[in-house]
């Protein structure tokens, strides 16, 4: 007999939870079919299940192909189009999310366009089990013909619980995104990841008592390991990292506040005021006393 199981969310992942549906579709674009966007409010990814095309945009020319996705960040402008010999056939969702989130990340890195290891396929089903919460004619249709749903076909989505239902199945599309890019990955963004997870559970944690060990433990790496891949990405270890946050979220709350100095020493991760206060004055030259009369 299973006893309590709880279920939790890691700190580093919740930013992940802010990926909220804006809209998807599904085209088989006519020879040189084209497209202009100008400054979206959402961030919008084209998945090209078969054929090519080019897109245009923060001046540069990007060739994608069948198997590509290509990126369209919020307040982005742009161009696409087409092959005039081998028109693609595409799908695309936009979304809003957190700036924090790293999921745009995790597919493209810094660039426009991607190779996408999930198959077109499936890729396909997809996006079609999504538009099925307010099309139920594509229940049972495995690939889009415009032949067969000729026009535009406008679906808005209103009842709280369909909202939440196409929002559940396009996280469900990320997560298979993010686990089959998950095999491809290099060592360099692997490494990236671990730099920008140890910063998401500082940023969640200061006000713990956590040490470095702490923050390597929660990622599975030595902290020899982090402090390398941490300083590399930031610039600074993780130590500083964390002594810096917690110095300047402290000096926030003595000139804003009127918290003894003790409450605000535990606030940002002290068990002890006196080693709060000690780090302080090196910190910054004054005692938190000082600081607080000075500004």
């Amino acid at each position: 007999m299973l006893g309590n199981r709880d279920l939790l969310i890691h700190r580093t992942a919740v930013s992940l939870l802010s990926l909220q549906f804006n809209h998807c579709g599904i085209q088989e674009c006519s020879p040189g079919y084209q497209y202009g966007f100008y400054m979206k409010p959402y961030h919008l990814i084209h998945f090209v299940l078969k054929g090519s095309g080019t897109l245009e945009t923060e001046g540069r020319t990007y060739n994608v192909r069948s198997g590509q996705a290509f990126y369209i960040p919020s307040g982005t402008s742009g161009h696409y189009q087409a092959s005039r010999t081998d028109p693609w056939k595409y799908t695309w969702i936009g979304f809003f999310c957190d700036s924090r989130s790293p999921f745009v990340e995790m597919l493209f890195g810094k660039d426009r366009v991607a190779d996408i290891c999930l198959p077109p396929d499936e890729l396909e089903r997809l996006i079609l089990s999504i538009l099925t919460v307010t099309d139920p004619r594509l229940q049972n249709v495995r690939s889009y013909s415009r032949n067969e749903y000729p026009g535009e076909q406008f679906f808005p989505v209103s009842q709280p619980e369909k909202c939440l239902e196409v929002n559940s199945r396009m996280l469900h599309l990320f997560a298979r995104l993010i686990e089959t890019q998950a095999c491809y990955c290099p060592s360099s963004i692997r490494e990236k990841d671990y730099a920008q997870d140890a910063r998401a559970f500082i940023d969640s944690c200061y006000s713990e008592p956590i040490k470095i060990q702490d923050v390597a433990d929660v990622l599975h790496i030595h902290p020899n390991y982090l402090c390398s891949v941490f300083k590399t990405a930031y610039g600074q270890t993780p130590r500083e990292y964390l002594k810096a946050l917690r110095m300047e979220r402290a000096s926030t709350l003595l000139l804003r506040t009127e918290q003894p100095v003790s409450t605000i020493a535990a606030s940002v991760g002290f068990s002890s005021p006196f080693q709060f206060s000690a780090m302080f004055k090196k910190y910054f030259g004054l005692s938190p006393a000082a600081y607080r009369k000075e500004g």
